[in-house]
């Protein structure tokens, strides 16, 4: 009886021959069963094979912490973890619903402060906390920037009215001021939506924010949602919590990079 290497095919007169010959030149044979599954001793010859049997008996690697999922991989199962059961495994901790881990996931405890102010290297953790330092005139070394100035840039980059509303008649932000005379026995009352505050300095922080000024923004998901935003750092904050699924929350940071970017700021310097 004659024995035939299978990687080269030479014939040997036994099979001690023939094993002596695959050790020498490295002819082993391999293991037909070489596809393992991942929990058990079952073994098989083809890759799909061991994935439809951890499939079928849930006999992944990596296993959910919060129930008897096994997925094939650690992101899968954090993945898994974070929208089936709202839990951030790398705090050990739990939330009451999808929004809230999503806010978690995208804070500073998981994402570190990462985007920096163009001007004066501030490092901030989102786009929002960014627009907010240049729309209130926070910056030191852009002290030109407000909420009218950004947008002029934005409306300027904006062709398409993407995300700036066409505002033809828009000449700038309006200023209001209280007097005593907004004292209405009890509290200095804002005469434009009547919410009553202590004092008259917090009732002219109140209109001096951009709580009563003209909507400059508009969520770029037209179709099904219709929210408008008075600042871009509003704007961001709603995108970034994907409320509405019209952009992914490192989509924001990277588009708004973008319209931040040095070159289209020099002038503000």
């Amino acid at each position: 009886m004659a024995w035939e290497c299978d990687a080269c095919y030479r014939t040997f007169g036994s099979y001690r021959a023939l094993t002596q010959h695959q050790v020498a030149v490295g002819h082993e044979e391999e293991d037909p069963f070489k596809f393992k599954c991942q929990r058990c001793s079952y073994t098989f010859r083809t890759q799909y094979a061991a994935d439809e049997h951890m499939d079928m008996n849930n006999h992944y690697k990596h296993r959910c912490s919060c129930c008897t999922t096994t997925l094939p991989t650690e992101a899968e199962i954090k993945e898994h973890e974070v929208e089936d059961h709202y839990w951030c495994s790398d705090c050990e901790r739990g939330f009451q619903n999808y929004n809230n881990i999503k806010m978690h996931l995208n804070s500073r405890v998981h994402r570190g402060n990462s985007i920096s102010c163009p001007f004066c290297k501030s490092l901030f953790t989102t786009a929002a906390g960014i627009a907010h330092h240049l729309e209130t005139g926070s910056c030191p070394n852009a002290k030109r920037l407000n909420r009218d100035e950004v947008y002029k840039l934005v409306r300027r980059l904006d062709n398409d009215g993407l995300i700036a509303n066409k505002l033809l008649e828009w000449e700038g932000s309006t200023t209001y001021e209280a007097t005593s005379r907004a004292w209405n026995g009890h509290y200095f009352e804002c005469y434009l939506c009547h919410r009553q505050f202590n004092t008259l300095q917090s009732l002219n922080q109140h209109l001096q924010s951009p709580v009563h000024q003209q909507k400059l923004y508009h969520c770029p998901n037209r179709f099904h949602c219709k929210k408008e935003f008075t600042t871009l750092a509003g704007l961001c904050n709603h995108l970034e919590s994907e409320s509405c699924g019209a952009m992914r929350f490192e989509a924001v940071q990277t588009q708004f990079q973008g319209i931040m970017r040095g070159d289209r700021l020099i002038g503000y310097r």
